[in-house]
């Protein structure tokens, strides 16, 4: 009985495999088709899997809906996908709808709901969160002004290879003072990315 049931889930485990190799290959196939234009084909791809729960194709999806790629342009379906995508833990879905409420794009400006993605997205390594971060809390826009912590997302940032983020830091560090620059130094030390599903407060919305 005991050999039946490991051959079972032997099975199980095989088929998922496949399964997902499929995803990722189809999704490959969307992606190269978006990449060249063909919208038509990239749409037939990604929409399915998307409905499957594929985060990577819910991300492709919104920018599709929020460009007019292919589709009808529509910022509340974009919100959608993208909001599908975050609450899976996609960094790169919770950049978007950070950026959304954080700027007002097709919704009522939220500063609030938008940092909260954006540090979601950020705690996981995306560079473009990090960058955004940074700009927020060295111009006060959106947030009370932080240099410190301005300086610690540009550097985290920095250290990812975003191209403006070294300049946005220089700015920074002009303004601080030595022991402001300190402190930063001692967050950017301590700071450790935190993989999808581990992050805290995650009532999302």
């Amino acid at each position: 009985m005991r050999r039946a049931l490991h051959r079972c889930l032997a099975c199980v485990f095989v088929i998922s495999l496949s399964s997902l190799a499929s995803v990722v290959s189809d999704l490959d196939t969307g992606k190269r088709a978006y990449e060249q234009g063909d919208y038509k084909t990239a749409l037939g791809i990604v929409a399915p899997l998307a409905g499957q729960g594929s985060a990577d194709a819910q991300v492709l999806l919104a920018t599709m809906y929020f460009k007019g790629h292919g589709v009808q342009k529509d910022l509340a379906e974009a919100l959608k996908w993208y909001k599908a995508a975050a609450n899976q833990d996609n960094a790169e879905g919770q950049f978007y709808v950070g950026s959304i409420y954080l700027m007002g794009i097709g919704v009522s400006r939220d500063p609030v709901e938008g940092l909260k993605w954006l540090e979601r997205s950020a705690n996981q390594g995306q560079s473009d969160s990090q960058v955004l971060l940074g700009m927020v809390y060295l111009t006060g826009n959106g947030a009370a002004r932080d240099l410190v912590r301005a300086n610690m997302w540009l550097v985290l940032a920095s250290e990812r290879g975003d191209p403006l983020a070294p300049k946005l830091l220089v700015d920074a560090q002009r303004q601080m003072t030595a022991e402001q620059i300190t402190r930063a130094k001692t967050l950017v030390a301590a700071w450790k990315p935190q993989p999808s599903g581990a992050q805290n407060g995650r009532e999302h919305k």
